[in-house]
């Protein structure tokens, strides 16, 4: 990682395309326990896959949602 691409930081941590992550205050647990895959990641929020479907996330919604590393428990 070079500091260079496109990141999306919240509490101290950084997101990158490439990460995977999970979401540990989505609304089911199916969703919680999904590992996503960072497709794109901007100032403003992130572009997660899974199981062929993707998400775009704002700022707003990884804030309720929540976000983390998915080596992190």
């Amino acid at each position: 990682m070079t500091g260079t691409e496109p990141a999306f930081e919240i509490d101290g941590r950084r997101y990158t395309a490439g990460d995977r992550v999970r979401f540990p205050r989505a609304a089911t647990r199916k969703d919680r326990d999904r590992v996503y895959e960072i497709t794109a990641a901007g100032v403003d929020g992130i572009t997660a896959e899974v199981d062929g479907c993707t998400y775009q996330l704002s700022r707003s919604d990884i804030g309720v949602i929540g976000i983390e590393h998915a080596d992190q428990k």
